[in-house]
């Protein structure tokens, strides 16, 4: 699948990778200097909505660099001109709502790493595709890497209420893997080993 849409144009990031002779992330540019605006790159997303669902697929992630995209407001129309499900976050990260269907991502300490994970990978309702945006910058940091997962297979919940109040839940037993529509039947890992194994054990 090669890349021909008129409304966008290719550029490069650092740390760009290539992963099964596609490039990770795409890199999309305004056609024209004058095409940054937020108006022309959300009526360029709903004009190409399938393809550039495709390119999601095609290339894991899409970087969207050098429009005019300031604050919350302007994200949040981003995201609706595709259509997408909404689907709440569940999880234990501090979040708090900013604008019709955008968030903050986490407030945890600028100290604190953030492993890397799956979005809701323990919930059966997961969602298919994640959108971030940064508004203000971190003083320091701040890079929200990518990487290409190996394996996946997200299975539900089950829970059992105890006689004191409590709850128990139980996950699996669960294949850790899954095969992505498009993705060219590579099985791909889809599960968390923090929340498992704990942050200071070494794996084997």
């Amino acid at each position: 699948m090669g890349f021909h849409c008129k409304d966008f144009k290719v550029g490069k990031c650092q740390g760009q990778k290539v992963v099964d002779e596609e490039t990770m992330p795409l890199v999309l540019l305004p056609p024209e200097p004058d095409k940054g605006d937020i108006e022309s790159l959300v009526l360029a997303l709903k004009r190409n909505k399938d393809w550039f669902e495709q390119m999601i697929v095609k290339n894991s992630a899409v970087l969207l660099r050098g429009f005019d995209v300031k604050k919350a407001e302007d994200f949040n129309d981003i995201v609706e001109a595709f259509g997408w499900d909404d689907i709440r976050y569940i999880g234990p990260a501090l979040r708090t709502h900013v604008y019709k269907r955008v968030w903050t991502a986490n407030e945890g300490p600028l100290s604190e790493f953030i492993y890397y994970h799956h979005e809701m990978v323990l919930i059966s309702d997961y969602p298919n595709k994640v959108a971030l945006f940064c508004e203000i910058p971190p003083p320091e940091g701040g890079r929200h890497p990518l990487f290409q997962a190996s394996r996946a297979k997200a299975l539900g919940m089950d829970v059992e209420w105890l006689t004191n109040g409590g709850v128990m839940t139980t996950i699996g037993p669960r294949c850790l893997t899954k095969v992505f529509d498009g993705r060219k039947g590579r099985r791909m890992w889809f599960n968390t080993v923090v929340g498992c194994m704990g942050r200071n054990r070494a794996l084997h």
